[in-house]
């Protein structure tokens, strides 16, 4: 990517400690893994530039089994944006510049306080050792100087970190996750697209399948008018998205540039993908789901004999 890279990462390496994925007699049991991983730009103009880019040749979509991280702030909102209130299309069905912004939202949030996002027969609390897909706290991060060692750096921003759990499954089954990170222009981001978390076809490696665009936006029009970004699904969107609520801008794509790439990873080792425009580190850990507690028996003396 650029010259830095190597001095950037350098002090970053993690001990590898290789543990390949069992062979095929456990292909039948669910193995879990912890994935993290954080998706930065490639800020140099020059390297950006290395390479042609046409929007003939970039043909975006979403899978159609594509699905998102959930996190604490999905469990609360407002009574009147929840999926089930009457008034939740007005704010899901309705253009982008009637959604609160998410610190306006969170503030309001905070002063009428939350409520469940589902009915309160079916609510529970996310269980961070047994939800597949839950986005985790930062304290169990081990990118910490990773994700600080990008944003130092004067010729790259950290754009997405998402750090969760999850089976893996064959190709065949493997869910694709959404990617949204960077600065929000209307309905769409920066960074968007899908990585896929999967095993290969012996099922004695992890495979990352990464399908991710930069999109650079501007208010000037250009005469390259044929970049196209594919809608969000209506599934993906979080009420309490930044938006760019308090504009009227009329947004024009510059580029974009499209990160297709597969890679076969060891569990425990600290992997990276290059790109002119884009760089993602990744690191796939196995993962071992407790089993749920016991529950709780308050019997009483007579009962127990």
């Amino acid at each position: 990517m650029t010259r830095y890279l190597p001095i950037l990462f350098s002090c970053l390496a993690l001990p590898l400690t290789l543990t390949p994925v069992s062979d095929l007699r456990a292909q039948e049991a669910e193995r879990w893994f912890q994935i993290e991983v954080s998706i930065f730009s490639n800020e140099n103009l020059a390297d950006r530039a290395s390479e042609q880019w046409a929007p003939s040749s970039t043909s975006l979509s979403y899978p159609g089994t594509i699905r998102r991280l959930q996190s604490l702030l999905d469990l609360f909102m407002l009574e009147e944006l929840r999926p089930e209130s009457s008034n939740a299309a007005t704010f899901v069905d309705a253009p982008a510049t009637t959604i609160p912004a998410a610190p306006t939202l969170q503030a309001q949030i905070a002063a009428t306080g939350p409520f469940p996002a589902k009915p309160r027969g079916d609510f529970r609390f996310l269980d961070f050792a047994r939800d597949a897909f839950v986005q985790l706290p930062n304290s169990e991060s081990a990118f910490v100087q990773t994700n600080r060692a990008i944003e130092r750096s004067p010729e790259h921003r950290l754009l997405f970190h998402g750090l969760w759990r999850q089976p893996v499954f064959g190709a065949g089954r493997a869910t694709p996750l959404y990617i949204q990170g960077g600065l929000n222009y209307g309905d769409q981001n920066e960074l968007q697209g899908a990585l896929t978390i999967r095993f290969n076809q012996n099922a004695d490696r992890v495979v990352v399948d990464a399908d991710l665009w930069l999109s650079e936006f501007s208010i000037v029009g250009t005469t390259e008018t044929d970049w196209q970004l594919p809608p969000v699904p209506t599934r993906l969107r979080r009420v309490y998205d930044a938006t760019d609520s308090g504009s009227e801008l009329n947004y024009q794509i510059q580029r974009i540039y499209r990160l297709q790439q597969s890679r076969d990873m060891r569990s425990t080792e600290f992997h990276y993908i290059d790109h002119p425009a884009l760089g993602l580190v990744i690191l796939v850990n196995p993962y071992e789901v407790p089993p749920a507690p016991a529950p709780e028996l308050n019997l009483s003396l007579e009962d127990a004999q």
